[in-house]
């Protein structure tokens, strides 16, 4: 059976980086692991099996399998619609995880898009539509003015123009027709862990419809126990280059507060925020992780809001090394599509005149299950970075105790 939030709570309980020694681990960088979250792309059925093959290798591995909004939008019923790619996702991850024994796998919708913000770089600009109803009007007022009122002397000053800005899009049809197909999909995906892309929006709006969607999940839609990530400044693109500035000092200190503040806001359970990565990194691309604003940060969200909230790290492709345990979820994608491909390239190359010809046996299963196990290799080789490699026995020794 697939984790529930509550089970995977579990897993990053003991994933912490921060619990005592006394509950299984020294503490020291070096015993600390990190959970691998591994994106699943169209066709579903090659990659997820790979990957609960390779959860359920040796004494087995916890694993957080993908879905990204884009993902399910390929194989939904048209192309703004990822309800239908929810339904077939979520069943071909259940079947894998019973044929293959794996027993710490969840489920997580990555990179879900809220409507784009009018002005925000990469989006073009331009109106939202008309405005909503009078009511969806109160409500977005009273969103971003609690919102501002919360987050006042941290995240700085917000002209009354912008502001109105902010109601005139939260009460926007666009942004209500997000919250019912996200909330759509969600129910359809059952996930654990659920993550809402706003990496284009200002702080103050940020704080508001990050709430405002947790809340969705909190009460109507009844899913209190899935993990929610939100994001908090742009984790990167696809083709984009990074533009990166390390902060130091009283800067550091004042952006770890803003993440921490945004955090205790919101109720997020996880959090991204920029480190230094990229997503789509070539094989020879490699970004080196900024530790101390990850470090800085994590310590002052543990410190303000009195729990572990894991830190999500996209583009893990292109990292140069992983900072395990401060990273508590290590995102991979393009590695996974990489093995793949290079897989098919290969054996494609090595029987192009057979295939030409006709050749059944050139160009049978044989060809993409040949991508599975490269795919399942590159996820083994994943885990075995983020120290999660048949820890089975250990998260099971620590869940025991609980």
């Amino acid at each position: 059976m697939l984790l529930d939030g509550r089970g995977l709570r579990q897993v990053f309980a003991w994933q912490n980086p921060f619990r005592e020694a006394a509950a299984g681990r020294s503490g020291e960088a070096a015993d600390r692991v990190t959970v691998l979250g591994a994106n699943a792309n169209f066709p579903f059925e090659l990659q997820v099996r790979a990957f609960c093959r390779a959860a359920a290798e040796g004494r087995g591995s916890p694993l957080v399998v993908q879905f990204s909004h884009n993902a399910l939008k390929l194989v939904g019923e048209d192309s703004r619609s990822a309800v239908s790619g929810a339904r077939l996702a979520a069943a071909v991850l259940r079947h894998w995880v019973e044929e293959s024994g794996a027993r710490f796998v969840a489920v997580a919708l990555d990179h879900y898009r809220v409507p784009a913000y009018p002005g925000a770089r990469g989006h073009g600009g331009g109106p939202q539509g008309p405005q909503g109803s009078a009511r969806a009007v109160r409500m977005a007022r009273a969103a971003v003015d609690d919102a501002l009122e919360a987050c006042r002397g941290v995240l700085g000053t917000v002209s009354d123009r912008e502001l109105r800005s902010y109601v005139d899009y939260l009460s926007s049809p666009a942004y209500a027709d997000f919250k019912r197909e996200f909330g759509a999909v969600v129910m359809s995906l059952d996930p654990a862990w659920a993550m809402v892309d706003t990496e284009r929006l200002p702080p103050v709006l940020n704080c508001a419809l990050t709430r405002d969607v947790i809340e969705l999940l909190r009460g109507p839609l009844g899913l209190g126990e899935t993990m929610v990530e939100a994001e908090y400044g742009a984790t990167g693109s696809a083709g984009e280059a990074v533009d990166y500035r390390a902060l130091r000092g009283e800067e550091l200190a004042r952006f770890a507060e803003e993440v921490a503040s945004f955090v205790a806001y919101t109720g997020a359970d996880g959090i991204s925020y920029p480190i230094g990565m990229g997503h789509g990194a070539r094989r020879a691309e490699r970004h080196e992780p900024d530790e101390e604003r990850l470090g800085a940060v994590q310590r002052r969200i543990r410190e303000v809001t009195g729990r572990y909230v894991p830190f999500a790290q996209h583009g893990g492709t292109g990292a140069a090394r992983l900072v395990r345990g401060l990273v508590g979820k290590n995102n991979v994608n393009t590695h996974f599509l990489v093995a793949a491909a290079n897989r098919l390239a290969d054996r494609v190359e090595a029987d192009l005149e057979s295939i030409r010809a006709g050749v059944k046996g050139a160009c049978g299963t044989d060809l993409y299950a040949a991508a599975s196990e490269a795919v399942q290799k590159a996820t083994v080789e994943k885990l075995r970075e983020a120290g999660t490699f048949g820890a089975v026995p250990e998260l099971e020794a620590f869940l025991e105790g609980v």
